[in-house]
C-alpha cells in the first residue's frame, strides 16, 4: 500500500505482485478533466487494487471525489460527488477482451507502460453527465408582470398581414 501514487505503471508487473495503491490526485493535473471543471483546485481520492485471476491480469478500484461543475442550465457552479468503481482487464487483442466477464472492461495493453492519471481520468469522464445540471428548477420564473408586457407588446406590433385580413372582411 502507498500513499504517492506513481505516474506510470505496469499493469501485468503490479498483478502479479497484486500490490494496492491508494492516494490522492490533485484535479489540476487531470488536464482533460480540469478544462471541464469550474475549480480545478480539488482531489481525487484514489484506490486501485491489481490482481490475477487465472491468467488474467484485473485491476479494480474506486474514484471519489467532488467536482465543481457548470449547470448547464443557469450557468452557475453545480457541486457534483463522484463515488464509482471500476473493473478492468487487461488485455492485448480485441479477442481477448471478447471472452472478459460482463462487468469487466477491456485495458488494452501493448506492452507500454501506462499512465494512471490517464486511466483514472477516462473513469471520472465516462461517469460525468453530458449535461450537468442543478436537481431543481434554478431559472428563475418570469413574473406575471413580465407575462403581461409580453402581450401587450405583441398585440401594438403592426402585423404586415393586417391589411389583407381588413380586405378579406370587406370582400374587396
Amino acid at each position: 500500500m502507498s500513499d504517492k501514487l506513481p505516474d506510470l505503471i505496469d499493469p501485468l508487473l503490479f498483478a502479479e505482485r497484486r500490490s494496492i495503491l491508494s492516494g490522492a490526485i490533485k484535479v489540476a493535473a487531470l488536464g482533460r478533466l480540469s478544462d471541464l471543471v469550474l475549480a480545478d483546485d480539488g482531489e481525487v481520492k484514489v484506490e486501485v487494487l491489481f490482481a490475477k485471476q487465472g491468467k488474467q491480469a484485473l485491476i479494480s478500484g474506486s474514484i471519489k471525489a467532488t467536482l465543481v461543475l457548470e449547470c448547464q442550465s443557469c450557468l452557475q457552479a453545480l457541486s457534483w460527488p463522484i463515488d464509482l468503481s471500476f473493473k478492468l482487464g487487461v488485455v492485448s487483442s480485441l479477442q481477448e477482451a471478447e471472452k472478459l466477464e460482463v462487468d469487466c472492461e477491456p485495458l488494452l495493453f501493448d506492452g507500454e507502460k501506462v499512465s494512471l492519471n490517464e486511466l483514472i481520468e477516462d473513469e471520472i469522464l465516462l461517469a460525468l453527465p453530458d449535461y450537468p445540471k442543478h436537481g431543481y428548477d434554478c431559472i428563475p420564473r418570469r413574473s406575471s408582470t413580465d407575462a403581461e408586457f409580453d402581450g401587450e407588446s405583441r398585440t401594438k406590433t403592426n402585423n404586415p398581414f393586417s391589411v389583407l385580413a381588413k380586405l378579406k372582411k370587406t370582400g374587396e
